[in-house]
């Protein structure tokens, strides 16, 4: 492997291999498959399914909640995602926490959400702490995009909404989604981009359990196109 210099802000000089991962919504559950750079889009693997555990409370009273887990080719799950602290309200400030666990309840890592505060300028975060490596701390939207939206962006959303609403909108203009996952060097290591609804993996250890589990999560709060308005959790 050689060397790649910095791109769109994504990380600093370093050898690294990019595995792409992505959720494909047309089947049901929908299925988070990879694919290693250079390779063909029909050559993408299958990870796992995610599907949401039949004991789960239901979504529509706590939003928050999330319990699922990740089978992989219609076998024993491979991984699990349960809820260890719901999240608070936009004033409490209070985060989610969920925990990652492999089929055996032996722990792949914490996910922290905490969304952005009532009437202040700051961003949503997401914490990913593996049991094995460093913490990734990565932040929805970029700064210079969102100092574009508010005063641009914000209002044709509001437009696109209404004349959606009268039939004859196009689905509105959404706000940046783009999450850049880093370590403490500040150097990038996985990242979500909203417009190619594609996670790309940057180095070889990540485990693709954590990554999947983190997929699954990140989706269910904030869906892509195909996941539907609410998300697949929510469906």
């Amino acid at each position: 492997m050689t060397a790649e210099q910095p791109r769109n802000g994504e990380g600093k000089n370093v050898a690294q291999r990019r595995v792409t991962y992505h959720v494909r919504y047309a089947t049901t559950p929908p299925i988070v498959v990879s694919l290693g750079e250079g390779e063909r889009r029909d050559a993408a693997r299958e990870i796992g399914r995610l599907c949401r555990d039949p004991g789960a409370p239901e979504p529509a009273r706590r939003r928050s909640e999330r319990a699922f887990h990740i089978v992989a080719d219609g076998q024993a799950p491979i991984a699990r995602v349960t809820t260890e602290q719901p999240l608070g309200s936009r004033v409490s400030g209070r985060a989610g926490v969920y925990r990652v666990e492999d089929p055996y309840g032996a722990p792949l890592a914490r996910i922290t959400l905490r969304r952005r505060p009532l009437l202040r300028f700051a961003r949503t975060q997401w914490t990913v702490e593996p049991v094995n490596g460093p913490a990734l701390r990565g932040y929805r939207g970029r700064l210079l995009w969102w100092a574009v939206w508010w005063p641009i962006g914000l209002p044709l959303s509001v437009v696109w909404g209404i004349t959606s609403l009268l039939g004859e909108g196009d689905g509105g203009f959404g706000a940046p989604r783009r999450v850049i996952w880093r370590d403490p060097s500040g150097r990038a290591r996985l990242v979500f981009r909203g417009v190619a609804d594609e996670y790309r993996v940057l180095g070889d250890d990540w485990d693709p359990r954590l990554v999947t589990a983190l997929v699954g999560l990140h989706q269910s709060f904030d869906p892509s196109e195909g996941g539907g308005a609410l998300g697949w959790y929510e469906q």
